[in-house]
């Protein structure tokens, strides 16, 4: 009876561990240090697009908007240096008609 405990608890215990991690999450981020121009779009309410991260000629969208200070959008657009993380998927925001680049602001200070 041990015997067959054993087998089956070691295929439990694969299982359990093979499902609680995304490898895909893992290996898509990477945290990178940018020159960038922050610009304020405009509220939500009025059809603008809330803050973007110009990095080159490629726009991306914050996902953590809510914590960058509101004194940037008095000064837009702003030359920063950022420390961000760059998810690598697209999604659509606002009324956009293509897909943007989805990062994480962690650090942000104009140059």
């Amino acid at each position: 009876m041990i015997r067959t405990l054993l087998p089956l608890s070691l295929l439990a215990s694969m299982v359990i561990l093979g499902s609680c991690c995304n490898p895909d999450e893992d290996t898509n981020t990477s945290v990178e240090t940018v020159d960038a121009t922050l610009v304020w779009t405009g509220s939500y309410a009025v059809d603008g697009c809330g803050f973007m991260l110009q990095i080159g000629d490629t726009y991306h969208k914050p996902t953590n908007e809510n914590d960058i200070s509101s004194s940037y959008k008095e000064n837009s657009p702003t030359e920063v240096e950022a420390k961000i993380i760059n998810y690598h998927k697209t999604q659509r925001y606002c009324q956009a008609d293509v897909e943007i680049n989805t990062i994480k602001i962690v650090e942000l200070r104009e140059r």
